[in-house]
């Protein structure tokens, strides 16, 4: 293996640094981390860290959205992502030059072709990371879809290689007509190091949860999370142990589920701590007995699965392609079919009777994850990144 690449990492995100909490940015953090650990030097090159970027983003935030209808502010949010990404291509390009960098490496965000434009000007390969196919950003909400397919077949045309976190997504993309060749699998991971399997209970009197059957959920409260079903399946419950709902996360639909909360009379049976840095992510989970994934779509691999096991919890997950390549059924957690709210309600009725089976999957799940490390899955990407920038040299 080569050692000793030079990489420019570049995060086209506008709204977000790298510290961020949300999942692309967690995982492109630890990955640079990892790769910087053995030995290579890593440039990251962020658009959120630009002042200008800053203010046109609080500028949509706190006006555009708020004026104009919702097609309005979405049309001119996509076309103001175009012109940063033209400025952001420029200083990526620019310090690839400078650094005489090996490659460049970008997190990819659908509508914005700043990878191919900053490879093509610093005549560099370029390695697309956390790829998602363009329907995504369609069921987020996009009015200019096309342009969505457009700029994700430039840039997978320009890429080198994509690195996608499952599977099932590899085989979503090559759909989507990217060739199988140019695609390598590097799983998210997670520090176990950071997880701790303490007293539960102190940690609940803490955070005012005593004497509950606690219920996590980490997540950005996208649609396909399906926050809303187990609210349905919650709401059902009546258990001697009171259930209660942790909520960990902030995204457009958790006001919704807030107003749904109150609908289904559960209000007082939920906590929402809004978004959390990520290093306090194990201190919740820590309170909580269970750890649920109430949907998914069919393409990603969830990162929260990942983090529920190091915290020692039993997930339940729908049983989905990229689900169970990190959930085994019956052995580290229990799956459900997608979309049945009474099916979820069942399996956490019975996790919450069944302390020894709580156990003896919490346990199985941590172990499960031993491996799953974010240095492994650096390991991968170091060979998919190698092979780009040294095609002659066997890996």
């Amino acid at each position: 293996m080569h050692s000793g690449m030079r990489i420019i990492w570049s995060l086209p995100v506008p709204g977000e640094p790298l510290g961020s909490g949300r999942g692309d940015l967690v995982r492109a953090r630890s990955l640079i981390g990892a790769l910087r650990s053995r030995g290579h030097e890593v440039v990251v090159v962020a658009a959120a860290d630009r002042v200008t970027t800053a203010t046109a983003v609080r500028s949509y935030r706190e006006g555009v959205r708020r004026l104009l209808p919702q097609w309005g502010a979405l049309g001119l949010r996509t076309l103001g992502r175009l012109a940063l990404a033209r400025a952001h291509a420029r200083r990526v390009a620019t310090e690839a030059r400078t650094q005489r960098a090996d490659l460049i490496v970008e997190t990819q965000m659908h509508g914005v072709p700043s990878g191919a434009r900053a490879a093509r000007e610093a005549g560099m390969p370029l390695v697309l990371d956390d790829c998602s196919p363009p329907e995504e950003e369609v069921t987020l909400r996009t009015v200019l879809p096309g342009l969505v397919h457009r700029t994700f077949r430039q840039e997978a045309v320009a890429a080198a290689a994509l690195t996608v976190s499952s599977k099932a997504l590899a085989r979503r993309l090559e759909f989507n007509g990217v060739p199988k060749e140019k695609m390598a699998v590097v799983p998210n991971g997670v520090t176990l190091e950071d997880f701790s399997v303490g007293d539960r209970e102190a940690t609940r009197q803490r955070m005012g949860l005593e004497g509950r059957f606690v219920v996590g959920f980490v997540g950005s409260f996208q649609p396909w999370h399906r926050v809303d079903l187990l609210l349905e399946a919650v709401a059902v419950q009546c258990t001697p142990t009171p259930i209660h709902l942790l909520l960990v996360g902030e995204g457009v639909g958790r006001e919704a589920i807030e107003v749904h909360a109150v609908h289904l009379g559960i209000a007082e049976r939920i906590t929402t701590t809004g978004s959390l840095p990520s290093s306090e992510i194990p201190t919740v989970l820590a309170a909580c007995d269970i750890g649920v994934l109430p949907g998914s779509n069919d393409y990603g691999q969830p990162m929260k699965l990942a983090e529920y096991a190091a915290a020692g919890l039993p997930a339940v997950a729908p049983n989905l392609a990229p689900v169970r390549e990190s959930l085994q059924n019956g052995h580290t957690g229990l799956l459900f079919p997608p979309g049945d709210a009474q099916a979820l309600s069942e399996i956490i009725a019975c996790l919450a009777r069944d302390a020894p089976l709580r156990t003896r999957l919490g346990k199985a799940a941590r172990e499960s994850v031993r491996e799953r490390t974010w240095a492994n899955s650096a390991t991968r990407m170091e060979k998919a990144l190698a092979a780009v920038s040294f095609p002659g040299e066997a890996p």
